[in-house]
Protein backbone atom coordinates (compact mmCIF):
# COMPACT_ATOMS: atom_id res chain seq x y z
CA UNK A 1 0.00 0.00 0.00
CA UNK A 2 1.24 3.53 -0.85
CA UNK A 3 1.76 5.59 1.31
CA UNK A 4 0.50 8.37 -0.40
CA UNK A 5 -2.90 7.57 0.35
CA UNK A 6 -2.06 8.06 4.20
CA UNK A 7 -0.43 11.01 3.21
CA UNK A 8 -3.83 12.38 1.85
CA UNK A 9 -5.69 11.01 4.96
CA UNK A 10 -3.38 13.10 7.38
CA UNK A 11 -3.81 16.20 5.55
CA UNK A 12 -7.62 16.33 4.94
CA UNK A 13 -7.80 15.32 8.76
CA UNK A 14 -5.36 18.39 10.03
CA UNK A 15 -6.81 21.01 7.45
CA UNK A 16 -10.51 19.34 7.29
CA UNK A 17 -11.39 20.36 3.77
CA UNK A 18 -10.18 17.61 0.81
CA UNK A 19 -10.11 21.03 -1.06
CA UNK A 20 -7.42 22.85 1.11
CA UNK A 21 -5.45 19.00 1.33
CA UNK A 22 -5.61 18.69 -2.41
CA UNK A 23 -4.01 22.58 -3.06
CA UNK A 24 -1.29 21.22 -1.16
CA UNK A 25 -0.93 17.80 -2.83
CA UNK A 26 -1.49 18.96 -5.80
CA UNK A 27 -4.67 16.78 -6.45
CA UNK A 28 -8.20 17.34 -7.67
CA UNK A 29 -11.08 16.94 -5.10
CA UNK A 30 -11.93 14.01 -6.88
CA UNK A 31 -8.28 12.69 -6.52
CA UNK A 32 -8.37 13.32 -2.70
CA UNK A 33 -11.70 11.30 -2.49
CA UNK A 34 -10.36 8.12 -4.67
CA UNK A 35 -6.93 7.85 -2.69
CA UNK A 36 -9.24 8.25 0.83
CA UNK A 37 -12.00 5.47 -0.36
CA UNK A 38 -9.22 3.40 -1.62
CA UNK A 39 -7.36 3.74 1.93
CA UNK A 40 -10.81 2.54 3.42
CA UNK A 41 -11.26 -0.11 0.91
CA UNK A 42 -7.69 -1.95 1.38
CA UNK A 43 -8.36 -0.62 5.09
CA UNK A 44 -11.93 -2.69 5.47
CA UNK A 45 -13.09 0.51 7.82
CA UNK A 46 -14.57 3.63 7.14
CA UNK A 47 -12.32 6.67 8.59
CA UNK A 48 -13.96 9.51 8.02
CA UNK A 49 -17.50 10.85 7.78
CA UNK A 50 -18.80 13.60 5.30
CA UNK A 51 -21.79 15.62 6.47
CA UNK A 52 -23.05 19.12 6.12
CA UNK A 53 -20.93 20.52 8.71
CA UNK A 54 -17.39 19.26 7.12
CA UNK A 55 -15.06 16.14 7.96
CA UNK A 56 -15.10 14.10 11.31
CA UNK A 57 -12.91 11.20 12.51
CA UNK A 58 -14.69 8.05 12.55
CA UNK A 59 -13.85 5.87 15.47
CA UNK A 60 -12.41 3.71 13.41
CA UNK A 61 -10.25 6.41 12.18
CA UNK A 62 -10.26 8.08 15.55
CA UNK A 63 -8.04 4.48 16.60
CA UNK A 64 -5.94 4.36 13.75
CA UNK A 65 -4.66 7.54 12.86
CA UNK A 66 -1.39 7.41 15.64
CA UNK A 67 -0.54 4.40 13.48
CA UNK A 68 -0.88 6.19 10.32
CA UNK A 69 0.80 9.34 11.78
CA UNK A 70 3.71 6.91 12.89
CA UNK A 71 3.94 4.83 9.46
CA UNK A 72 4.19 8.10 7.87
CA UNK A 73 7.38 9.43 10.12
CA UNK A 74 8.96 6.66 10.09
CA UNK A 75 9.06 6.30 6.02
CA UNK A 76 10.51 10.08 5.90
CA UNK A 77 12.84 8.91 8.68
CA UNK A 78 13.96 5.83 6.04
CA UNK A 79 14.03 8.48 3.16
CA UNK A 80 16.02 11.20 4.99
CA UNK A 81 18.49 8.22 6.17
CA UNK A 82 19.22 6.68 3.05
CA UNK A 83 19.76 10.36 1.02
CA UNK A 84 22.08 11.55 4.02
CA UNK A 85 23.98 8.26 3.75
CA UNK A 86 24.42 9.84 -0.19
CA UNK A 87 25.40 12.92 1.11
CA UNK A 88 22.06 14.35 -0.18
CA UNK A 89 20.18 16.81 2.86
CA UNK A 90 16.34 16.75 1.85
CA UNK A 91 13.13 16.56 4.15
CA UNK A 92 11.23 18.50 6.07
CA UNK A 93 10.68 19.94 9.31
CA UNK A 94 7.80 20.71 11.29
CA UNK A 95 8.00 22.83 14.48
CA UNK A 96 5.44 24.18 17.05
CA UNK A 97 5.87 27.21 19.15
CA UNK A 98 4.44 30.41 20.63
CA UNK A 99 4.07 33.82 19.17
CA UNK A 100 6.48 35.17 21.62
CA UNK A 101 9.41 32.77 20.69
CA UNK A 102 8.45 32.51 17.10
CA UNK A 103 8.91 36.39 16.43
CA UNK A 104 12.15 37.21 18.75
CA UNK A 105 13.91 33.94 17.92
CA UNK A 106 12.97 31.88 15.38
CA UNK A 107 13.36 34.06 12.55
CA UNK A 108 17.01 34.15 13.14
CA UNK A 109 16.89 29.93 13.90
CA UNK A 110 15.67 29.24 10.33
CA UNK A 111 17.87 31.72 8.35
CA UNK A 112 20.71 29.83 10.20
CA UNK A 113 19.63 26.59 9.59
CA UNK A 114 18.36 26.93 6.03
CA UNK A 115 21.97 28.91 5.09
CA UNK A 116 23.74 25.36 5.53
CA UNK A 117 20.92 22.95 4.66
CA UNK A 118 19.06 24.34 1.42
CA UNK A 119 16.79 21.08 0.82
CA UNK A 120 15.15 20.75 4.45
CA UNK A 121 11.89 22.32 4.17
CA UNK A 122 10.10 23.99 7.38
CA UNK A 123 6.76 23.98 8.56
CA UNK A 124 5.93 26.13 11.11
CA UNK A 125 2.94 25.83 13.51
CA UNK A 126 2.23 28.56 15.67
CA UNK A 127 -0.21 28.24 19.04
CA UNK A 128 -0.53 27.99 22.71
CA UNK A 129 0.92 25.90 25.18
CA UNK A 130 -2.19 23.40 24.67
CA UNK A 131 -1.35 23.36 21.13
CA UNK A 132 1.84 22.84 20.84
CA UNK A 133 1.61 19.98 23.65
CA UNK A 134 -1.62 18.35 21.44
CA UNK A 135 0.46 18.74 17.93
CA UNK A 136 3.78 17.04 19.77
CA UNK A 137 1.61 14.57 21.22
CA UNK A 138 -0.88 13.57 18.19
CA UNK A 139 2.49 13.49 15.96
CA UNK A 140 1.52 16.97 13.82
CA UNK A 141 4.82 18.10 14.70
CA UNK A 142 8.21 16.97 15.26
CA UNK A 143 9.39 19.51 18.12
CA UNK A 144 7.72 22.47 19.92
CA UNK A 145 9.23 25.37 21.69
CA UNK A 146 7.60 25.24 25.58
CA UNK A 147 7.91 26.35 28.65
CA UNK A 148 9.71 23.78 31.14
CA UNK A 149 9.57 21.83 33.22
CA UNK A 150 7.53 19.15 31.13
CA UNK A 151 7.33 15.70 31.72
CA UNK A 152 5.22 13.88 28.60
CA UNK A 153 8.51 14.14 26.54
CA UNK A 154 12.45 14.48 26.04
CA UNK A 155 13.48 18.01 26.30
CA UNK A 156 15.95 20.58 26.24
CA UNK A 157 16.80 24.03 28.01
CA UNK A 158 17.33 27.08 25.91
CA UNK A 159 17.11 30.00 27.49
CA UNK A 160 15.50 31.87 30.93
CA UNK A 161 12.53 34.63 30.43
CA UNK A 162 12.94 36.80 33.01
CA UNK A 163 9.03 38.47 34.54
CA UNK A 164 8.76 41.96 34.75
CA UNK A 165 6.06 44.54 35.48
CA UNK A 166 4.54 46.26 32.95
CA UNK A 167 2.79 49.12 33.90
CA UNK A 168 1.54 53.22 32.83
CA UNK A 169 4.34 55.55 33.06
CA UNK A 170 1.86 57.50 35.18
CA UNK A 171 1.59 54.59 37.17
CA UNK A 172 2.02 55.63 41.20
CA UNK A 173 4.58 52.79 41.11
CA UNK A 174 6.42 53.73 38.19
CA UNK A 175 8.95 55.46 40.28
CA UNK A 176 10.55 52.61 41.66
CA UNK A 177 13.54 50.95 40.56
CA UNK A 178 12.51 47.34 41.79
CA UNK A 179 9.24 46.60 42.57
CA UNK A 180 8.06 44.16 45.80
CA UNK A 181 5.29 41.44 44.60
CA UNK A 182 3.36 42.84 48.25
CA UNK A 183 3.01 46.43 46.44
CA UNK A 184 0.86 44.88 43.83
CA UNK A 185 -1.87 43.63 45.83
CA UNK A 186 -4.52 46.15 46.11
CA UNK A 187 -3.60 47.05 42.14
CA UNK A 188 -6.08 46.51 39.05
CA UNK A 189 -4.11 43.61 37.76
CA UNK A 190 -4.43 42.47 34.25
CA UNK A 191 -3.94 38.14 34.71
CA UNK A 192 -2.16 36.73 31.49
CA UNK A 193 -3.67 33.73 30.38
CA UNK A 194 -0.88 32.85 28.11
CA UNK A 195 1.00 29.78 30.12
CA UNK A 196 2.71 32.33 32.32
CA UNK A 197 -0.08 32.57 34.72
CA UNK A 198 0.78 29.79 36.47
CA UNK A 199 4.31 31.31 37.74
CA UNK A 200 2.33 35.04 38.00
CA UNK A 201 -0.41 32.80 40.29
CA UNK A 202 2.39 30.94 42.09
CA UNK A 203 4.43 34.01 42.93
CA UNK A 204 1.29 35.81 44.27
CA UNK A 205 0.51 32.37 46.13
CA UNK A 206 3.91 32.50 47.85
CA UNK A 207 3.78 35.81 49.37
CA UNK A 208 0.02 35.27 50.17
CA UNK A 209 -1.61 38.19 48.14
CA UNK A 210 -4.96 38.32 46.57
CA UNK A 211 -4.28 40.06 43.82
CA UNK A 212 -7.17 42.53 42.31
CA UNK A 213 -7.59 40.98 39.05
CA UNK A 214 -9.83 43.38 36.61
CA UNK A 215 -9.49 41.09 33.65
CA UNK A 216 -7.71 38.14 32.48
CA UNK A 217 -6.46 38.07 28.95
CA UNK A 218 -5.17 35.35 26.52
CA UNK A 219 -3.07 37.61 23.87
CA UNK A 220 -0.65 39.61 24.92
CA UNK A 221 -1.10 42.96 22.34
CA UNK A 222 -4.88 43.31 24.63
CA UNK A 223 -2.95 43.09 27.71
CA UNK A 224 -0.40 45.55 26.30
CA UNK A 225 -2.70 47.41 24.72
CA UNK A 226 -4.81 47.81 28.24
CA UNK A 227 -2.05 48.91 30.29
CA UNK A 228 -1.27 51.71 27.98
CA UNK A 229 -4.43 52.96 28.53
CA UNK A 230 -4.17 52.83 32.52
CA UNK A 231 -6.84 49.89 32.73
CA UNK A 232 -4.50 48.08 34.89
CA UNK A 233 -0.75 46.91 35.49
CA UNK A 234 0.62 43.67 35.19
CA UNK A 235 3.63 40.92 35.07
CA UNK A 236 4.60 39.53 31.40
CA UNK A 237 7.71 37.60 30.18
CA UNK A 238 10.74 39.63 28.67
CA UNK A 239 9.95 37.92 25.32
CA UNK A 240 6.78 39.60 25.12
CA UNK A 241 7.65 43.30 25.98
CA UNK A 242 7.78 45.87 23.30
CA UNK A 243 10.87 47.06 22.61
CA UNK A 244 9.77 50.74 22.43
CA UNK A 245 8.20 52.24 25.63
CA UNK A 246 6.32 55.09 25.33
CA UNK A 247 3.78 55.93 27.53
CA UNK A 248 4.50 52.49 29.33
CA UNK A 249 7.69 51.82 31.89
CA UNK A 250 9.21 47.91 32.90
CA UNK A 251 10.35 47.16 36.38
CA UNK A 252 12.30 44.42 37.63
CA UNK A 253 10.91 41.92 40.64
CA UNK A 254 12.86 41.82 43.45
CA UNK A 255 11.52 38.41 44.11
CA UNK A 256 13.12 37.08 40.43
CA UNK A 257 10.68 35.05 38.45
CA UNK A 258 12.31 33.20 35.39
CA UNK A 259 10.17 30.80 32.51
CA UNK A 260 12.32 28.43 31.30
CA UNK A 261 11.90 27.79 27.86
CA UNK A 262 12.93 24.57 26.28
CA UNK A 263 12.77 22.12 23.13
CA UNK A 264 10.37 19.44 23.74
CA UNK A 265 10.34 16.71 21.08
CA UNK A 266 9.02 12.97 21.88
CA UNK A 267 11.81 10.91 21.54
CA UNK A 268 15.65 12.06 20.27
CA UNK A 269 16.70 8.55 19.47
CA UNK A 270 13.82 7.91 16.62
CA UNK A 271 14.14 11.75 15.45
CA UNK A 272 14.85 12.13 11.44
CA UNK A 273 18.46 13.41 10.84
CA UNK A 274 17.01 16.72 9.39
CA UNK A 275 15.28 16.84 13.64
CA UNK A 276 18.48 16.10 14.73
CA UNK A 277 20.56 18.57 12.45
CA UNK A 278 17.70 21.63 13.18
CA UNK A 279 18.38 21.02 17.04
CA UNK A 280 21.81 21.33 16.78
CA UNK A 281 21.27 25.00 15.26
CA UNK A 282 18.57 25.92 17.77
CA UNK A 283 21.21 25.05 20.77
CA UNK A 284 24.14 27.07 18.99
CA UNK A 285 22.13 30.24 18.06
CA UNK A 286 20.32 29.77 21.94
CA UNK A 287 23.84 29.55 23.64
CA UNK A 288 25.33 32.19 21.68
CA UNK A 289 22.23 34.88 22.82
CA UNK A 290 22.84 33.55 26.07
Amino acid sequence: MSTFQYEVFLEVVETGSFTKAGEKLGLTQSGVSHNILTLETELGVVLLHRNRNGISLSDAGERLIPYIRQIIQTAKRLEQEAAFIQGIEVGTIKIGSFPSFSSKFLPGIIKDFQKIYTGIKIELFEGDYGNIRKWLTQGTIDLGFLPLPIHDFETISLRKDRLYVFLHKHHHLSTLEKLNVTSLQNESFIMPKSGCEILVKGLFKKHNIEPNIVFEIEDNQTIISMVEEEIGLTILPELVLPKHFSNTKVIPLEQEVYREIGLAIKSMKQASPSVKKFIEIVKEKCNSLN
